[in-house]
């Protein structure tokens, strides 16, 4: 008898949930990063899954997510699932060895997360060996939506952008300098508010001053992070911005001798498919 199994790929901004009751269904919630957010955003998540998944027993659960940095965040978040799914196995692991298992199945393999936020990994088939070093979002994450949101605003307030961008820009930020930063201070999940920032990189995807400045990121994305794994001559991609600026990742790990493998934009139907035992 096949067990009824939830998978879930939980970013900072979203969150994908698979599972197989009747048919494969898939749910679409908001992300949760405990490093971020407080314990109550990850209550509201489960609370949430909770309801959307009502009068269902799951067997297994498995949970792949950002900001799972260690046993103690995962042990914690185990802890919150287990407290609204008590007749659950549940596995907590993070979003990096979701999105290797899901790019590379059971081969050797590279991968690159470039969502909210970014990571990179070595994959031997079966788990993570090496991974990039992870200073978050403030220091870090470079190439990610974040990354790029910050750039944004660092040249919007120093008037470095073309004036079609930054009409854009003030249309969503009405409050000026002092009005942004108090948002930024006063929001619940900093990584994200600056991420949303952006959604004005995708508008322009096309024009040459966002392109160079994408390129950019993706350039520190690349040698700090790609180049310092000794990865392999093929790296796949997986996150939305990875996926929306497909042809700058290549270009920028061509002129390091990579090149780009698969693009996925979301991992959570591939980890589904695996786990029943089809992928």
């Amino acid at each position: 008898m096949t067990k009824t199994i939830l998978v879930g790929d939980v970013g900072s901004t979203k969150s994908t949930w698979w599972h197989n009751s009747g048919v494969g269904q898939e749910i679409h919630l908001p992300g949760y990063n405990p490093v971020v957010h407080s314990n109550e955003s990850g209550i509201k998540l489960f609370e949430a899954l909770k309801a959307e998944t009502a009068g269902i027993t799951f067997s297994d659960i498995w949970y792949y997510g950002a900001g799972v940095t260690g046993q103690v965040i995962a042990t914690a978040v185990n802890q919150q699932l287990h407290t609204l799914f008590p007749q659950s196995q549940i596995q907590v692991t993070s979003d990096l060895v979701g999105a290797a298992a899901a790019a590379c199945g059971n081969k050797p393999g590279t991968v690159a997360i470039l969502g909210t936020g970014s990571h990179a990994a070595i994959w031997d088939g079966q788990k993570v060996v090496r991974q990039a070093t992870s200073l978050g979002y403030i220091l870090g994450d470079e190439g990610g939506g974040c990354d790029i949101g910050k750039s944004l605003v660092r040249s919007y307030f120093y008037k470095e952008m073309p004036h079609a961008i930054s009409v854009l820009m003030k249309e969503r930020l009405p409050l000026g300098r002092i009005g942004f930063l108090s948002a930024l201070q006063a929001s619940a999940a900093p990584n994200q508010y600056l991420a949303d920032f952006a959604r004005v990189a995708v508008i322009f995807q096309d024009h040459p001053w966002i392109r160079n400045l994408v390129e950019s990121r993706f350039n520190l994305f690349v040698s700090r992070h790609i180049v310092s794994l000794g990865a392999q001559a093929e790296v796949h991609i997986v996150g939305s911005i990875g996926c929306i600026f497909a042809s700058l990742i290549k270009q920028e790990l061509e002129k390091n001798g990579m090149t780009a493998g698969s693009f996925i934009k979301d991992p959570a139907h591939r980890l589904f498919e695996r786990h029943l035992g089809n992928g």
